[in-house]
């Protein structure tokens, strides 16, 4: 029983120390006067390579928010492992679709996405900070 028992910690270590990362931030935004939750998820050798990651930003759908990614796709962690990228899935509100709304000056989320969003994750993660290596879809 006791052998059962450590191979399950040791599998469970393993199977942990060598996947995903999923991490919720919370980044400041000056276009939006708010803090936006945004999911990222860097991949199992984000820690050992020194070189940039591409980024793929991942768009939730009208009526969702930042989590709607991973709880449809839970195995979203393992497209970052298997093609060593990092995945950003920003909040952008239930009903923004993602423009800057001419008549409220709080729904400025294509300004937020295209500059804030992507200078933040290009400043505190290890990415490849040219366009040719950042796709966007949702």
């Amino acid at each position: 029983m006791k052998n059962l028992i450590f191979f399950i910690l040791l599998f469970t270590f393993i199977t942990n120390a060598f996947s995903a990362k999923v991490d919720t931030i919370y980044i400041q935004s000056k276009c939006l006067n708010k803090s936006v939750p945004t999911i990222v998820i860097t991949p199992d050798r984000y820690t050992k390579q020194k070189d940039g990651f591409a980024v793929l930003y991942l768009l939730h759908g009208a009526g969702n928010d930042y989590t709607e990614w991973l709880r449809h796709v839970p195995n979203l962690t393992d497209y970052s492992d298997k093609y060593n990228f990092i995945i950003v899935c920003p909040d952008a509100g239930r009903t923004s679709w993602y423009f800057d709304s001419p008549v409220d000056p709080t729904m400025e989320y294509e300004t937020y996405i295209s500059s804030e969003l992507v200078s933040w994750i290009d400043s505190n993660y290890r990415t490849i900070p040219n366009r040719n290596k950042r796709a966007i879809t949702g």
